[in-house]
């Protein structure tokens, strides 16, 4: 039995995480007042700080809550809710197995626990919220103790089913590569049936020759290695066919965006050119709050959504957007310090799963503004203007934070 001291006894300790606290409201106070900002030349300025505000104190009630909340008629973006609930529903379901977690009917399980809500939202369509369900299934799956193997499979399969899209959308836009074989095999991807199926065999037969090439230099390499690789690659080539049939013209355009800005500066590249010409404008000490002429000039479109970070990068500079990345640093890496100081295994996914939740938005986010990933629909946590955001992220951070204090109280 542990003794503790007057000094150490657990009445006397904090249960808060202070440094998880200061990190989310400075990053709230950094957001309102670049919401602020950006939203001021709107017409409808009052709705936005009214709704802001409103949300911000239902936030701070989810945060100091210890349960459930039931808000009346409240409503709630759907996605942003099911992230956080598919996060406690998958850390019930690997901790109730936590042997099993490595074996591949548990894993096979997970993924159809995450599958239909994902299904749900890529059909809205919402690639990106899809996107962030994948890493943060990814990162759970990992922390639990499942197969590298089998976490190595579900990666690839992921690459497969994006990249192909993205790929396809290059060759269309860069008329040097486009008449390659390459551009030609792809372009049959594109029509579902026969070609699909030719495309399959293809693959297999492709494996079954390596393995017979690697088997005659006797290079000692299992069969069952390419017949996994074989399948990884046939479903995944599958479900980009499907991706690449259902994905909307705007969804493509910022695929353009990213890998060809040349070919439509005026469209599909814009919204990233502008994001790119305000950050760059804001120098090292940035215009100033309520100066960024990008942003209040109308220039820079979603600018209190989306591109948030570029309103902070022209009135706060390379500094204020520097500050801003190293809070949601500090913040992610305080979440992971609770879910190493969880008390049972449940409290440790839960935080490991909304760590990967929190890196996915920054990481998509942060790219998407600097033109290094396509242009996406999802909402920086904490800065971005958006009520269901908001709510939601302060109450992942409460769980966080009961996670957290129960550490203490169970000293």
């Amino acid at each position: 039995m542990i003794t503790l001291t007057r000094a150490e006894s657990p009445g006397l300790r904090s249960r808060m995480d202070w440094m998880l606290a200061a990190a989310a409201l400075g990053l709230c106070t950094i957001g309102t007042l670049a919401i602020l900002s950006a939203a001021s030349p709107l017409p409808y300025y009052g709705r936005v700080v009214q709704t802001h505000f409103v949300a911000l104190a239902v936030g701070v009630l989810a945060f100091g809550h210890r349960s459930w909340l039931r808000l009346g008629h409240v409503t709630f973006q759907p996605t942003a809710m099911a992230c956080i609930c598919m996060v406690l529903v998958l850390a019930s379901f690997l901790d109730k197995r936590a042997n099993k977690a490595h074996t591949m009917p548990v894993f096979l399980l997970a993924g159809a626990l995450v599958a239909p809500i994902a299904l749900l939202i890529l059909k809205q369509p919402d690639l990106s919220s899809t996107l962030v369900f994948f890493v943060m299934t990814l990162a759970m799956l990992f922390c639990a103790g499942a197969s590298v193997s089998h976490l190595a499979c579900l990666a690839g399969y992921g690459a497969v089913t994006l990249g192909l899209p993205v790929l396809w959308t290059l060759l269309s836009y860069r008329p040097e590569i486009a008449a390659s074989p390459v551009a030609a095999f792809l372009a049959g991807l594109t029509h579902p049936g026969l070609r699909l199926l030719l495309a399959m065999a293809g693959i297999f037969a492709a494996a079954a020759l390596l393995w017979r090439v690697c088997a005659l230099a006797r290079v000692p390499i299992h069969w069952i290695y390419f017949v996994t690789a074989s399948l990884v690659l046939a479903a995944g080539l599958a479900s980009a066919v499907v991706v690449n049939l259902q994905m909307k013209v705007y969804q493509r355009s910022r695929f353009v965006a990213m890998v060809a800005p040349e070919a439509d500066s005026q469209g599909a590249a814009y919204n990233v050119n502008q994001a790119l010409v305000a950050i760059g404008s804001g120098g090292l000490a940035g215009k100033g709050i309520f100066q960024g002429t990008q942003s209040h000039l109308g220039f820079l479109p979603e600018r209190h959504t989306d591109f948030i970070f570029a309103v902070v990068g022209e009135e706060m500079g390379f500094w204020g957007a520097c500050g801003v990345v190293l809070l949601y640093l500090l913040l992610i890496w305080r979440v992971v310090s609770a879910a190493r100081l969880a008390r049972d295994r449940y409290g440790f996914l839960v935080c490991c799963g909304i760590a990967a939740m929190f890196a996915a938005h920054l990481l998509i986010n942060v790219g998407m503004c600097l033109g290094l990933f396509p242009v996406a629909g999802i909402p920086l946590p904490l800065l971005s203007y958006g009520g269901s955001s908001l709510v939601v992220t302060l109450w992942a951070l409460g769980i966080v934070v009961n996670v957290y204090s129960r550490h203490y109280a169970f000293l």
